[in-house]
């Protein structure tokens, strides 16, 4: 099932997300292979993150949610640096909502508030190497591989590879053009 971007949208989280947003953190298929640790997250750790979250300029989250408010995943522009104009990239998405092509119309999304709302010029990502799906979906969408960091993390007892992605604001005219061909 394809995702209809006209039912698709980015929206300020709220305390009702709490509860589906700490499903997907709860669950190891997908914080295992993430940078950070979510499992021990409860739900007052998650109605704080997301008080927090209405007032950081320097870290923005936003739910991914259908025109019904329900609440499909989150997406972050991280870390925020004005004066050089990057931010870092985190989305994480519900697994009931994977493989409908929600993450792709998010991505598009969020890049646009970036270079368009906010005026930067670039947006990056690490990822696992070993985190398979989610490298798949970065290269489906076109972002740039910058490099590999070698043993940069150690997880599950062991060192392991980060992957470096991009996407530039020089880029975005010619990168978005995917997008059409998602949503069409």
């Amino acid at each position: 099932m394809r995702a209809d971007r006209k039912k698709v949208i980015l929206r300020k989280l709220q305390v009702s997300d709490a509860n589906l947003m700490l499903e997907w953190m709860s669950n190891p298929d997908i914080y295992s292979k993430m940078q950070y640790d979510h499992k021990h997250l409860d739900l007052n750790k998650c109605i704080f993150f997301i008080k927090n979250s209405w007032e950081d300029k320097h870290n923005l989250h936003f739910a991914i949610s259908n025109f019904n408010s329900e609440y499909m995943g989150t997406i972050s522009l991280k870390n925020i640096d004005y004066k050089n104009k990057i931010t870092e990239l985190g989305i994480a998405v519900h697994p009931m909502y994977m493989g409908k092509e929600i993450a792709s119309f998010a991505l598009n999304e969020i890049a646009k508030k970036a270079f368009f709302e906010l005026e930067l010029n670039k947006i990056y990502l690490c990822v696992r190497a070993d985190n398979e799906r989610a490298v798949r979906f970065y290269e489906k969408n076109q972002l740039e591989l910058e490099g590999c960091a070698k043993e940069h993390l150690f997880a599950e007892g062991k060192y392991r590879d980060v992957l470096w992605f991009a996407l530039r604001k020089r880029n975005y005219d010619e990168w978005s053009r995917h997008f059409e061909n998602i949503f069409m």
